[in-house]
């Protein structure tokens, strides 16, 4: 026994484990979320309500267990207790229909996976695997997860949903006990920083990147939830949406996979301007497609491969302007500051599609990636940094 755990520990089967479950409870809990509030009568208002408590809750959790992680160095512990307290809480989000108890619960669960999110990306660049090759099984587990909601949302009672994050969050943490410990440098100069965990807050770089990356979250949240629905408007069937989703996210497979051979190469300006021009893109063709077929192109081609990118980008701008030591902060504090930015955009899409409809929601999503992109043109960061290679 003592010996297989020793063999487990660290090896790629755990870190498969991981992200393949962890990013199964992210995406069977999400990707259906719109769709099973309305189902069960909630209006798009309060549909929005109830989803922006995961940006909410998040805006407190995220830095709070970035800092912890930079301060204990302990990952796995901290990733365990959060995703025991996410199955816990999926099974609750079952059985209750009133408005702010969903809201609550929505924001507890999307709270620690979202809190969890840095870390575990810090860890996939911590290991002696290439960051691609243990990063697809996220996608393979968000993509599996999607296909199974919506099919549980057709065929079967849509509470399975919520038993499923349950089981999923379970075994992530048999595969996060399986992990290595983020790998800390305490050379005296990193040890002479310690004391300067938050000066990044003051880098003109890493302040304009927290601003660009509060236009695109905000308004990639917002398309998560939204463009299940604007399918189903078009007259798609909650079954063929699954089967969209899930090869729209298999989409950005070979993104991940191949990221080693163009992150390091390219500057972040560069590839977060190309992460702009491809959101503008999408959101002008959902809000022009004169069909299904026009949206479901659209989102095959383009939904994952933005947003993935941006994560990517995330990671490397800010291992290029953060000291190594306090790395899990500065991605907590743009992930807080993104929550802030879902929060606001989930209530004024809300609001915006209840008033008009989804298609001036997506004028308006074009419009703020825009501006996004003339911010970016103002960003400068060095290209040194080795994080995907």
């Amino acid at each position: 026994m003592e010996k297989s755990k020793r063999t487990f520990r660290g090896s790629y089967p755990a870190y498969a484990l991981t992200y393949f479950f962890f990013y199964w409870s992210l995406g069977v809990f999400t990707s259906v979320l719109s769709m099973y509030l309305t189902g069960i009568g909630k209006s798009k208002a309060e549909m929005s309500f109830i989803m922006s408590a995961s940006s909410l809750f998040g805006v407190v959790l995220i830095p709070i267990v970035g800092y912890i992680n930079d301060k204990l160095r302990k990952p796995r512990l901290i990733c365990t207790v959060m995703m025991a307290c996410v199955a816990v809480f999926g099974i609750l989000f079952a059985l209750v229909r009133e408005t702010m108890l969903l809201f609550l619960l929505n924001g507890c669960i999307m709270g620690f996976i979202s809190s969890l999110s840095p870390v575990s990306e810090r860890m996939t660049t911590s290991t002696k695997y290439r960051y691609g090759t243990i990063r697809i099984w996220g996608t393979f587990g968000y993509a599996a997860a999607v296909q199974v909601a919506c099919a549980m949302m057709e065929f079967t009672s849509p509470q399975l949903i919520f038993v499923s994050v349950s089981v999923s969050a379970v075994l992530a943490i048999v595969g996060f006990l399986g992990t290595d410990d983020i790998s800390f440098t305490d050379t005296e100069a990193a040890k002479a920083a310690a004391g300067k965990q938050f000066s990044f807050l003051c880098a003109p770089m890493y302040i304009l990147f927290v601003i660009i990356g509060f236009v695109f979250s905000g308004c990639s949240n917002l398309n998560m939830t939204y463009s299940p629905i604007l399918l189903q408007e078009l007259g798609m069937p909650t079954g063929a949406v699954g089967t969209v989703l899930f090869f729209s996210t298999i989409v950005e497979l070979p993104v991940i996979l191949f990221s080693y051979k163009f992150m390091d190469r390219f500057s972040g300006r560069t590839l977060m301007l190309l992460a702009f021009a491809i959101m503008v893109a999408q959101f002008l063709l959902y809000a022009t497609a004169p069909n299904a077929f026009v949206a479901v192109v659209t989102m095959l081609v383009l939904r994952a491969i933005g947003s993935t990118l941006f994560g990517m980008i995330l990671l490397k701008i800010v291992r290029g302007v953060v000291q190594v030591r306090s790395v899990s902060t500065a991605l907590g504090v743009i992930s807080a500051t993104d929550a802030m930015s879902a929060i606001l955009m989930q209530n004024l899409g809300g609001i915006l599609v209840e008033n008009t409809s989804i298609r001036i929601l997506y004028f308006a999503m074009a419009g703020l990636m825009m501006l996004g992109m003339i911010l970016t043109l103002f960003l400068r960061v060095q290209n040194t940094e080795k994080v995907f290679s």
